[in-house]
């Protein structure tokens, strides 16, 4: 008798193994504290800096409004995959937005050539609105990245490119715009590819961990590439063999210990 329970045992086992899906640890931030009381100060983000290539939209406001729309360009940025026309070189009374040339410029109205390569959104702020205070009267300047965009591809449920209005983005709103992750894409081995400066660095992101939060590339920049590895159970699903194996052995288990028990019974 004492068999035919190690039988019984090892038919169980077999149900069990056959019918479940391999684990996938898909949770994030673990270890991560939800105590309602901690808070954590909020100290890895830095501002972007202009790069070649971008391209700035440009809202004055002074007392002397039709000369200040001389520089003003279409200051949303466009919610699609294309922000303005990379040729314009700057816009008068309205445009597509102001072009850093190779030079690290862009041509303003009356101004001219104004250096804003490797400065911030304030600091280009602030050296054009010292430009513009001798054409116009209290002038106010706003200036915006037209051109901010982030690519998103792998195994996310929409990979696209996606042009964003705003320079503040972290790494889980942009997978989100992706329609997040696929339950079997790796989220421990999460690829971001950033050109800054000429140069294109390679780093993994682990966002099943807490420390992204502290992580100095939680916050993205612009053109900065999020790559999410497809897992292993995808390809798994391709396979119709992979598919129909464990249900078939969940039937012939079912029916081993249908027919083991019934033998017992009979004895």
């Amino acid at each position: 008798m004492m068999k035919h329970y190690y039988l019984n045992f090892f038919l169980i086992l077999a149900v069990v193994i056959s019918s479940c899906t391999p684990y996938h640890n898909s949770a994030y931030f673990q270890g991560l504290d939800r105590n309602s009381g901690i808070s954590h100060k909020i100290d890895n983000y830095s501002p972007l800096t202009i790069q070649l290539g971008d391209i700035l939209s440009l809202n004055i406001k002074s007392l002397n409004s039709e000369a200040s729309a001389m520089f003003n360009t279409d200051a949303a940025p466009s919610s699609s995959t294309s922000a303005g026309s990379p040729g314009s070189s700057g816009p008068s009374g309205g445009g597509s937005g102001y072009l850093v040339d190779k030079n690290g410029e862009i041509d303003l109205p009356l101004v001219h050539k104004l250096k804003v390569v490797g400065m911030t959104i304030d600091e280009v702020q602030d050296i054009i609105q010292k430009a513009v205070v001798q054409y116009l009267k209290d002038p106010t300047v706003s200036v915006h990245l037209m051109n901010f965009k982030i690519t998103i591809i792998g195994d996310v449920a929409n990979p696209n490119i996606f042009t964003v209005a705003t320079e503040h983005i972290s790494i889980p709103q942009a997978l989100s715009l992706a329609g997040d992750i696929t339950a079997s894409g790796k989220r421990d081995n999460v690829l971001l590819i950033r050109e800054i400066n000429g140069e294109r660095k390679y780093i993994n992101i682990d966002i099943t961990s807490d420390k992204l939060f502290e992580s100095p590339y939680y916050y993205l920049k612009n053109n900065d590439m999020l790559y999410v590895e497809e897992g292993r159970g995808k390809f798994q699903t391709l396979n119709p063999l992979k598919q129909t194996l464990p249900i078939v052995l969940s039937f012939v288990s079912v029916l081993l210990i249908a027919f083991e028990v019934i033998r017992n019974y009979k004895l």
